[in-house]
């Protein structure tokens, strides 16, 4: 198959004073992050309730019977990106959603639009960019991280910021979801999906912003966020058919829970193990997966409830699931691999072209994960991009892969013809 991307061009030409300003704000919010992770000091960190503590998450009386999207309760928020103020006017949006039982919950979205006007052809774009939420906690939430800065240092969405920035960069409005929802459910598929799906209906109906429903639209994530993305793909035309995707790209998407988590088992990403089967005995609580735990077990899973991706790392680094598990062999338990099988997106065929970028020697996820998405994606008629280069990793793919992603994006919504490596 061959091996599609491009060279990135991280601002526009016809845009040079944008340019120069993103720029300056990006280089700012390296710097503060360098500075407070080498001299211990930097940006204040901003007075921000988590949102486990703060009234405006959760839901009021009587929502349940709203249309799924529809928003209940907004404000404007000061965004920032590791506590660099952002030039944009910020949302944040609490909206109806389904959990993974297609229950009613009450989600949270932020919406960024810059505050320079949209100069190109047609409305705005709009891109729903999922972070690797990754967390246990409320606090790990895009949300929060977006408001409190250095506040949530520990979540992925902090240092995720800085995707968000190039994105606005291109003038581009922006929507990220808390999609594990309020009870954080680390790796609960159709919970993810649902929310995404609905926070991009909420910000294509929230008058503020100025969107409106046919503003082109793409949803892009990373890891945990393409997981998140690629589960919004596979529930779209059953649950949000009116809505026009017009790109999916998809980085680092471990598809096959088994088989991601079987192959971290030792490694120091195990921790991401460990707070997936959390987060997913979290979701399901009738599958009773804290019955395969050890005393030990569910004393870590305790101890582990409210936190983010670095400290499920830094704690559990190189240990193995069996160490918490009753049964040696826990991913041979049938329940568990129900579980694992039942919150792995499938690519069921959306009509809407995607961008699937993994590099080879990604160390967390299999590259044969990826290409069996791919298979299936191909197999029920998408047109898929494929990016799969040799050598690099998981965490430098995140970076690296961004441009042609962003690039990939850019072209959709100018109407360029996708390319087609299923072909």
């Amino acid at each position: 198959m061959p091996i599609g991307g491009s060279v990135w061009v991280a601002t526009r030409e016809d845009h040079p004073v944008r340019a120069r300003r993103w720029s300056l704000i990006l280089a700012a919010v390296v710097t503060a992050a360098s500075v407070s992770l080498v001299g211990g000091v930097g940006p204040a960190v901003a007075d921000v309730p988590v949102p486990s503590e703060d009234p405006f998450y959760r839901a009021p009386a009587g929502y349940e019977a709203q249309p799924d999207g529809t928003i209940l309760r907004s404000r404007p928020v000061a965004a920032t990106a590791l506590s660099v103020p952002l030039p944009v006017d910020s949302w944040q949006l609490l909206y109806k959603s389904l959990d993974s039982h297609r229950n009613p919950v009450a989600d949270v979205a932020t919406v960024l639009v810059p505050r320079t006007p949209w100069t190109g052809e047609g409305p705005r774009p709009l891109v729903s960019y999922q972070t690797a939420e990754d967390g246990l906690g409320s606090r790990c939430a895009p949300s929060y991280a977006l408001t409190a800065g250095l506040g949530a240092a520990t979540s992925n969405a902090a240092s995720e910021s800085l995707m968000i920035g190039n994105l606005l960069s291109r003038g581009w409005a922006v929507v990220t979801a808390d999609y594990e929802g309020p009870e954080s459910e680390f790796l609960a598929g159709p919970q993810a999906g649902y929310a995404v799906l609905d926070g991009v209906r909420a910000a294509q109906h929230f008058g503020p912003a100025g969107l409106g429903v046919n503003a082109p639209t793409g949803l892009w994530g990373y890891s945990g966020g393409a997981f998140a993305t690629a589960w919004a793909a596979q529930l779209q035309q059953a649950h949000a058919p009116e809505l026009d995707v017009d790109a999916l790209a998809l980085g680092g998407l471990p598809a096959d829970l088994e088989a991601t988590m079987r192959n971290v088992d030792g490694g120091y990403g195990f921790g991401l193990t460990f707070g997936g089967v959390t987060g997913i005995d979290r979701a399901y609580p009738e599958k009773r997966l804290n019955d395969l735990f050890t005393g030990e077990g569910r004393t870590a899973m305790q101890a582990s409830s409210a936190v983010c991706t670095v400290e499920l790392i830094a704690t559990y680094a190189f240990r193995s699931l069996h160490h918490y598990t009753i049964d040696p062999r826990p991913f041979d338990v049938p329940d568990l691999r129900d579980a694992l099988a039942e919150n792995s997106p499938t690519a069921v065929g959306t009509g809407s072209p995607i961008y699937s970028y993994h590099a080879e020697a990604d160390e967390l996820v299999p590259v044969a994960v990826h290409d069996e998405y791919v298979r299936q994606a191909c197999a029920a008629g998408d047109a898929v991009q494929v990016v799969r280069p040799p050598g690099g990793s998981h965490n430098t793919m995140l970076i690296t892969g961004a441009p042609g992603a962003i690039d990939f994006l850019a072209a959709r919504f100018a109407g360029a013809p996708a390319v087609d490596d299923c072909l």
